[in-house]
């Protein structure tokens, strides 16, 4: 099993990292060149990339080596694969002189097969020059540093490849991303969550944008509350991430992900604020975040969404206009997830949660709840998150936007809680709570987005007459759908205030 954390490097940087102090002081001996030519099979139906494989053969210098890996694991920013290599004579592949390292019997079978071993051929091509250093850290971490630069050519198509890999040989995974923000002081790293591989086959089929929902978040009886804590913060960030290279892409449903990713992530660290509180400069990093994730939001739900509401309504000209507002902002959200802050953000997260900062000198404080069995220790965040949800509902007047908001917040939190820890709790209990809770939140959500839009709309006073007179008409019925709308929220908002998930 390899673990390893990927980084793009500008390419106009990719000499100063080379020379990076760091590198020469922890490398133990002086770093090796290497040219890379990497041939990636496949059958035509592509067999392998289906199951979750790749296969590739490498010729580095004078030898050649066929190596299999499997799909990366569900796990934040580190790419966990497993692999398995051996040598050959020459550049042909012959996968099945890995069977007999490989004891997961699915993959060992597919590899053998006569559907592959009979059908495969060169999908993509990888050039590389790379230069490798061995590094010792003074904490101990053994690891292999290695910086690409090449090219993945794929028939007429070519994608540039410049980036750092940071493999983990042994040691604390946290020290990988501590490496990485030294480097990214004095060079301008970003956060990579694609694979070579991955790379080749979406220029090889097109691929269109992959939108990745929450994952399920896997508990075990005997997890204490710290690790289950660790693990579902992983869960969330995993869901940023993987989200990020469409959101680059300025895709719509990319963003909305990877913002729900955000939201789950801030409501666990709510949640856990008193037991592992994130540093407060940290916490200001993630609420910028949010910031730019949800201006961008508000735009895109307005154009494409809340205006829909509005029947036989004309508003084309209005559409339009929002449009060019949310094409606008996504190109500014762009400019900061590309930007120096967010790489830091995501790799102190990382590090933060992979080397437990929250302890104290590395340790637990006495009778810490986060040491207990995970069952046990979690039922009092949970049941405060019911009180916090039915507080906020006996108090609410539903005519207030601001007040039906932070019920909204309380009831997000509250079903959050629920689904991060729902393999513990009795189904009959929690998945009508969840139920309940979903159409709530949707309720009040088209009501929070109604608010928003009138703000939006506000910036169209002083535009052409069409939109102008769109943009006053849409205000002016939104609102009244609003007031209707929160006039009947007594009931459901009563039924849900008696809903408990833990008894």
């Amino acid at each position: 099993m390899e673990t390893e954390l990927k980084l793009k490097v500008p390419a106009a940087d990719l000499e100063r990292l080379r020379s990076h102090p760091m590198l020469q002081a922890h490398s133990r001996e002086a770093p090796v060149e290497h040219h890379l030519i990497d041939t990636y099979y496949d059958t035509p139906q592509r067999n392998l990339w289906k199951h979750g494989l790749m296969l590739r053969v490498r010729r580095d210098n004078e030898k050649w080596i066929q190596t299999v890996k499997t799909a990366a694991t569900a796990s934040a920013a580190l790419h966990e694969r497993g692999e398995w290599e051996c040598e050959l004579p020459d550049g042909a592949p012959n996968p099945g002189l890995l069977v007999r390292q490989i004891k997961q019997a699915r993959i060992a079978k597919l590899l053998a097969s006569k559907e592959v071993t009979q059908h495969l051929q060169p999908v993509f091509q990888n050039t590389t020059h790379r230069t490798t250093w061995n590094i010792a850290l003074p904490t101990g971490e053994q690891l292999e540093c290695a910086l690409d630069a090449g090219d993945i050519a794929c028939g007429k198509q070519h994608t540039a490849i410049s980036e750092l890999e940071l493999e983990l040989k042994d040691g604390n995974p946290a020290r990988l991303f501590d490496l990485a923000l030294e480097l990214h002081h004095d060079v301008p790293l970003q956060m990579s969550n694609d694979s070579k591989a991955a790379l080749g086959y979406a220029m090889l089929d097109n691929e269109a944008i992959r939108i990745y929902k929450a994952a399920p978040v896997h508990l075990f009886q005997k997890m204490t509350l710290e690790d289950a804590f660790q693990a579902i913060a992983l869960n969330c960030l995993q869901q940023i991430e993987t989200n990020l290279p469409g959101v680059l892409k300025q895709n719509v449903e990319s963003l909305h992900q990877m913002r729900v990713g955000l939201r789950r992530l801030r409501a666990l660290l709510n949640m856990f604020e008193e037991l592992a509180p994130l540093p407060p400069a940290l916490r200001d990093d993630v609420d910028w975040l949010a910031g730019e994730l949800g201006t961008t939001r508000d735009w895109d739900v307005l154009a494409d969404s809340t205006l829909n509401h509005i029947p036989g309504f004309d508003a084309d000209a209005l559409r339009e206009a929002a449009k060019t507002k949310s094409t606008e902002a996504h190109k500014l959200l762009v400019k900061a997830l590309r930007s120096p802050q967010f790489t830091r953000v995501m790799l102190e997260l990382n590090g933060w949660l992979y080397g437990q900062q929250w302890r104290i000198k590395g340790a637990l404080p006495h009778e810490s709840p986060l040491g207990e069995r995970v069952k046990k220790a979690a039922s009092p965040l949970l049941r405060k998150a019911e009180k916090r949800l039915a507080k906020r509902i006996k108090a609410l007047d539903t005519a207030d936007p601001h007040a039906r908001h932070s019920t909204r917040i309380a009831a997000k939190k509250a079903r959050y809680a629920a689904e991060f820890f729902e393999e513990l709790l009795p189904r009959k209990h929690v998945k009508p709570y969840v139920t309940h809770l979903s159409k709530l939140q949707d309720r009040l959500g088209l009501l929070n987005d109604i608010a928003v839009a009138e703000h939006l709309l506000d910036q169209f006073n002083g535009s052409n007459a069409q939109v102008a007179r769109q943009a006053a008409y849409a205000h002016g019925y939104l609102a009244a759908a609003s007031s209707a709308d929160a006039a009947t929220l007594r009931k459901p908002l009563a039924a849900v205030a008696k809903l408990r998930m833990t008894h």
